[in-house]
């Protein structure tokens, strides 16, 4: 089956697939060649891509949310951000986090770019999670 991860600044991955698992907000859901159509909302999460067998991952990406159009055979990840996991420089995510941490320190309690440092702060821990 295909599978496709998008996201608003780019196609994150597109490729053949013998099996996906995605990060449902009811669960981890688990795909096959034949499944049910369906959508479902993405957490924020891994995407586990196996090319050829279950059990056997081959790429890993990190989402922050989204939605997942499932046909029998095709995935579709429509994700707010998207990140192929095995690119990642986890020095750099460390410093980026350590900044964000750094204003965050410097912000008042009722500064609204709080949230915007939360958001970043959350991105940032997920791909050093996984």
């Amino acid at each position: 089956m295909r599978i496709r991860i998008a996201c608003p600044e780019s196609n994150a991955y597109e490729g053949e697939a013998a099996f996906v698992a995605l990060p449902s907000t009811d669960g981890e859901m688990g795909v096959l060649p034949g499944h049910a159509s369906e959508i479902c909302t993405v957490e924020a999460g891994i995407v586990r891509v196996c090319d050829q067998a279950m059990g056997a991952v081959d790429h890993r990406f990190a989402v922050a949310g989204g939605y997942a159009e499932i046909t029998a055979d095709e995935v579709v990840v429509l994700a707010q951000r998207a990140c192929d996991l095995d690119a990642i420089d986890a020095d750099a995510i460390r410093a980026e986090l350590q900044g964000f941490e750094d204003q965050l320190s410097n912000l008042s309690q009722d500064d609204a770019r709080r949230a915007y440092l939360y958001n970043e702060m959350a991105w940032r821990k997920l791909l050093l999670a996984a």
